[in-house]
């Protein structure tokens, strides 16, 4: 299964040793999120590392391990898509056009808990209970 992550997802993974981080671990290399996800993420560290308990510096090893297994897609991959993605979703939130976009782009669902993404009908949304169920009954 090919999904695009969002943000929280991986931050859901930085901050607890939890099923979400063993399925972004076990789904190499089917998992993409845009490249900006990265800048995304820093705005949260101070956050991460309260909730993880983790040091900083443990917490940005995290990051890079984690984006071992998750794809960065560039802007200019999926930017044909952005205006599509944009009227399908950006009025609920402008923020979520680009992982729209992403999944348009390469031909690919969403893994989000956001029930934002459920305003658009232009990719699937799989919830991390959804993909738990999916690999536990393979």
């Amino acid at each position: 299964m090919k999904l695009v992550v969002d943000a929280n997802v991986v931050i859901s993974a930085l901050i607890a040793n939890s099923k979400t981080r063993e399925l972004i671990v076990t789904l190499e290399p089917e998992l993409l999120t845009p490249e900006f996800v990265h800048d995304e993420i820093g705005n949260y560290e101070d956050l991460i590392v309260e909730k993880s308990g983790m040091s900083s510096d443990r917490v940005q090893q995290f990051i890079d391990l984690l984006f071992q297994y998750v794809e960065t897609v560039p802007a200019s991959k999926f930017y044909p898509h952005i205006e599509e993605a944009e009227e399908a979703i950006g009025d609920t939130d402008p923020d979520d056009v680009l992982y729209v976009a992403c999944a348009l782009a390469r031909d690919t669902g969403m893994w989000s808990d956001d029930a934002d993404f459920d305003e658009q009908d232009l990719v699937p949304v799989f919830t991390t209970t959804e993909v738990i169920e999916s690999f536990e009954t393979m």
